[in-house]
């Protein structure tokens, strides 16, 4: 097929961990699930301290009328804490985790987390050509599926809407991540099949599978997994392949359908408004599993690298598992190691420790050594101190988005405070995060990290401002209620007394016609005196 080119973009090196089949990583003695691991609420704990659980067994439930996901236990064991901490996610927010002492007969074992698969809390299997459309979706939203590429939006969400399009992203355009090149190389039938009943709830014709030139370790399962649907599909369904350039950001969701179809998601507007869907090819594996196996989503593959580590590798770990437990499998972290985060070097989120657990949207955890300047002198561990911005332009040109990073960055850092309305009116809201800006910034100034404290203060102010409003609104309704209670009491009031008046009326008049009905009629001894004898 024909691909379209996106504006900006970089040249990255791979520095991808070797091919070699995917470890199952041991179970650790303790898992920290977090009950946030996906956009919208937390979940709520349906679970309590001394609860015994199973593997699979629904511990956290999505919060009624809220945009969120179920949490399920990934191994067997027993609660030993409900409590908050940090969530690798953007942000780094606190969030309740469960806390599960893993059963000693599971601790230690490979990644699957089951002692004896009859023991545990799976689903009924379904039928994905056969079962109605809503059940299969009902299905997704008990499984606790999310996007496992990105932000985490639950899918029976993004399932709902109609769509002519279904692109399956297994595009690793960022350094060291290559847990969808192994996913590809290992289970590309369960992606496919995964894909083709994603494209059955979303009523989408045509099926496209994204993957770069330089995945080539999975191209000939992918093509053998494709092949399976070309020819004679009964459903009509066209299922295609694309190989996209080693362009960074190429898996970015604009950027993929721009490349695609050649059509611009609008500003402000989402790609559904051109009837596109994008999910990660992780998604549509799990989605396979939660229908055709009955299994909620409580692992994921995992990429571990960086120079903080003597080597990479991708392992299937358990969504709770520490990082510090998934660095044991490499050797642990390199003394000079600084910053842990989770996700690639150029989106990743930096965690505060390594007690953070691994959750849905980990893609990867990467360690690194802090970065130096050649001019250092003496002091060589010092890092590189930004310059003032030179105005080179380099920033714009890269910038996937067609923002100008320099001219936000100059409102941002105004003397006056910075001028955060401004920044938004430059597009401040269209910034992807990528970090393109900051890897060809000459003056080594951290773009993206103001633009993200920036887009978060805006995010606040929004959600103060939407929170204002209801308020307002709610003491506006109970003004009007008040008024409307205090109306209806006067009227009460009034009628009571119009009723209470009429009857003591009627009583009043009742008995003066009484009275004047005993009354004795006048007689002759009551007639006048005439003034005569008596």
């Amino acid at each position: 097929m024909s691909l379209h080119r996106f504006f900006g973009g970089l040249a990255l090196p791979a520095l991808k961990p070797a091919p070699a089949a995917v470890r199952r990583l041991p179970v650790p003695a303790q898992l920290r699930v977090p009950l946030l691991q996906h956009a919208g609420a937390e979940a709520e704990a349906c679970v309590v301290v001394g609860d015994r659980v199973r593997r699979f067994q629904r511990i956290g439930r999505r919060a009624a009328d809220a945009l969120g996901a179920d949490v399920h236990a990934p191994a067997a064991g027993v609660v030993v804490a409900i409590e908050r901490g940090p969530v690798a996610m953007p942000g780094t927010p606190d969030a309740t985790h469960v806390v599960i002492a893993v059963d000693a007969g599971i601790a230690g074992a490979g990644s699957s987390g089951a002692s004896d698969s009859s023991d545990d809390a799976r689903m009924p299997t379904l039928d994905s050509n056969a079962t109605p459309l809503d059940a299969l979706r009902e299905r997704l939203a008990e499984a606790g599926l999310v996007g496992l590429g990105g932000a985490g939006f639950p899918t029976a969400e993004k399932l709902s809407l109609a769509h002519r399009l279904l692109i399956l992203n297994g595009a690793e355009c960022e350094p060291v991540v290559a847990c969808d090149e192994a996913l590809l190389r290992e289970r590309a039938d369960e992606v496919v099949a995964g894909g083709r009943m994603l494209a059955r709830l979303c009523g989408a014709t045509r099926l496209v599978l994204a993957m770069e030139q330089r995945m080539a370790s999975a191209l000939p399962a992918v093509q053998a997994a494709i092949a399976t649907y070309v020819d004679g599909d009964i459903e009509g369904l066209r299922v295609e392949l694309a190989l996209l350039p080693d362009r960074y950001p190429a898996g970015g969701e604009r950027q993929l359908i721009q490349t695609l179809t050649g059509e611009e998601v609008p500003d402000g507007g989402l790609p559904r408004d051109l009837g596109v869907l994008v999910q990660n090819v992780a998604t549509a594996a799990a989605a396979w599993r939660a229908v055709l196996h009955g299994e909620p989503q409580v692992s994921r593959l995992v990429t571990v690298g960086g120079d903080g580590v003597s080597h990479a590798a991708t392992f299937e770990v358990l969504l709770g598992t520490p990082a510090s437990h998934v660095a044991e499998a490499v050797g642990g972290w390199r003394d000079d190691a600084t910053v842990l985060r989770a996700g690639g070097p150029m989106m990743g989120v930096a965690l505060p420790h390594d007690d953070v657990a691994v959750i849905k949207t980990t893609i990867a955890l990467t360690a690194w050594c802090e970065r130096v300047s050649p001019d250092a002198g003496a002091d060589a561990s010092a890092p590189r101190s930004p310059m003032p911005c030179i105005r080179c332009g380099d920033c714009a040109n890269a910038c996937p988005s067609r923002l100008q990073p320099q001219l936000l960055h100059g409102r941002l850092k105004a003397s006056d405070g910075g001028d955060l309305s401004g920044a938004l009116a430059l597009g401040l809201g269209a910034c992807i995060e990528c970090g393109a800006c900051d890897a060809v910034c000459p003056s080594a100034i951290p773009l993206t990290t103001g633009f993200v404290a920036a887009r978060q203060m805006a995010r606040l102010g929004q959600h103060q401002r939407v929170q204002a409003e209801a308020a307002k609104e709610r003491f506006e309704r109970r003004i009007e209620r008040l008024q409307r209670e205090a109306e209806e009491a006067a009227d009460h009031q009034a009628q009571r007394v119009k009723r209470v008046s009429g009857a003591a009326a009627a009583a009043l008049a009742k008995a003066r016609a009484k009275r004047a009905g005993d009354a004795p009629a006048p007689g002759p001894a009551d007639a006048p005196s005439d003034g005569g004898p008596s």
